[in-house]
């Protein structure tokens, strides 16, 4: 743990033992709900190679905050939310409202996550992207984190950037002079590309890949297979929605790609049988929106939206402009921190 996490772990405490924690939920919770924002549970020693901190929390880590929600919180399933909004009375003589929700479909979901709130009882809803359920194909954020890792350790040094003079991006230089850890620097090569189409990140990525002289990527399987998804959905406490087909960045798209991602994926959805036509719910990938977007996702027959905008939700927020608080580990990793990340205090 670095300084800056061991300082926010000691305020989280005096915090906590203050008593700010539970007022600041008490009075969030007054005409509010919260949607919390996970991605993958999976143990450290499990994890791929430059796997970014903000994207995980481990088993034990989830099975605590599972236990503090079900002590402060009434967990909901999202699909409940249109129940909740229509009901005024919904909060009085309750505990204030809490909807889970996870991005992607990682296998590592239904490995580590799923036993937990089954064993539970606690519902949560997963965001799939339908291309990839069901195949061995990873994202580029995670090649590139592997790439950027074999890289470094093999003292082949090669760097990403832009030629700003060609105005093309080619596999150069030396991502080793850049300063900081390897996951900084996975972070800023992520932050460099995700400005660019797909297709351009693929070719980028297959230029370093020769670079590196690598035939192949890591084979090991990343998504959830669509028979675990039935076993879930069928489990009672599993919901799923949409995040897009090929979990592209929705902003960077023209109208007629936007609506192929959102219809290809809702009838998926439907095809497999694994959501509700009355609410089906979407995430948007990156958490890129605008109002085309907003508008696309309700024209194409999704019923509400979840962004990575970061706080609780007043009961008159926009269906499609849903507020979450992202977990991971490293700011959640015991329950004061935890209830602290929840009331934005650190």
């Amino acid at each position: 743990m670095n300084i800056s996490m061991i300082m926010k772990s000691l305020l989280s405490s005096i915090y906590d033992a203050s008593g700010i924690v539970d007022s600041l939920i008490r009075h969030l919770s007054t005409n509010n709900y919260l949607i919390l924002m996970y991605h993958r549970v999976i143990p450290f020693k499990a994890a791929i190679p430059g796997m970014q901190a903000g994207m995980y929390v481990e088993p034990e880590t989830f099975y605590m905050q599972l236990l503090y929600l079900k002590k402060y919180f009434r967990i909901i399933p999202f699909p409940e939310i249109i129940t909740y909004l229509n009901n005024q009375s919904y909060e009085k003589g309750n505990k204030p409202t809490c909807i889970i929700t996870f991005d992607d479909g990682w296998y590592d979901f239904y490995k580590y996550a799923y036993p937990i709130l089954k064993t539970q009882k606690v519902p949560a809803t997963v965001f799939l992207p339908t291309k990839y359920i069901g195949t061995e194909d990873i994202f580029w954020t995670d090649q590139l984190a592997y790439l950027i890792e074999k890289d470094i350790n093999t003292n082949n040094y090669n760097k990403l950037i832009e030629n700003k003079n060609t105005g093309n991006l080619d596999v150069m230089e030396i991502i080793g002079q850049w300063e900081g850890t390897i996951d900084s620097k996975i972070e800023r090569a992520i932050f460099l590309l995700k400005k660019y189409r797909v297709e351009d990140i693929k070719v980028i990525l297959e230029k370093y890949k020769k670079k590196l002289g690598l035939d192949s990527m890591p084979t090991e399987r990343a998504f959830l297979k669509w028979g675990e998804v039935e076993e879930m959905k069928k489990s009672g406490f599993i919901n799923f929605g949409s995040h897009t087909h090929n979990h592209k960045m929705l902003t960077y798209l023209d109208d007629q790609e936007i609506m192929d991602e959102l219809v290809q994926s809702k009838n998926r959805l439907i095809s497999e049988k694994v959501v509700e036509s009355t609410f089906i719910p979407f995430s948007y990938p990156n958490g890129n929106y605008d109002e085309r977007v907003v508008d696309m996702v309700r024209v194409a027959g999704y019923h509400s939206a979840a962004t990575t905008e970061m706080g609780w939700n007043h009961r008159n927020m926009p269906l499609y402009r849903l507020n979450r608080v992202a977990i991971h580990q490293d700011i959640s990793s015991n329950k004061e921190m935890f209830g602290c990340k929840i009331c934005n205090l650190i």
